[in-house]
């Protein structure tokens, strides 16, 4: 008497399943691991705009871009700190003030890092920082 083939599961439907299970495991990561930009809805400062008219701009908050140049003052910490932010965009890079306020807490700022920074524009037209983020 002959004998049957066995039936059970062949080679190619493993690859197949491992191959559903990887996409819809790798699409479940994703999903979970997303970067969600904190500063959405905050309108970028258009750099040529604020240095042309800051006081123009009074009030109104922005997002900005770029990399810590160098501290400008030489006060004491108890009336915040004031750094030139060196913005590159279209049209080149320009530098714009950002003063820190005498009561943030957050992560200390260094020369030649890349911040994502949100600002206020004050009445003098200085940038008044009021949070900060490392790119």
């Amino acid at each position: 008497m002959p004998r049957r083939a066995q039936s059970g599961v062949r080679p190619a439907h493993w690859l197949g399943l491992i191959t559903i299970l990887a996409v819809i495991g790798g699409g479940g990561f994703a999903l979970m691991n997303r970067a969600t930009d904190p500063m959405n809805g905050v309108t970028d400062l258009e750099t040529g705009e604020f240095l042309e008219n800051a006081t123009a701009l009074s009030g109104n908050i922005y997002k900005v871009e770029g990399i810590v140049d160098d501290r400008l003052d030489k006060w004491r910490g108890t009336d915040g700190r004031l750094f030139s932010v060196q913005v590159s965009d279209g049209s080149g890079s320009s530098y714009v003030p950002v003063w820190v306020p005498p009561d943030y807490t957050g992560a200390n700022i260094q020369r030649g890092q890349r911040y994502v920074i949100k600002v206020r524009v004050q009445e003098n037209g200085v940038l008044e920082m009021l949070e900060l983020l490392k790119v």
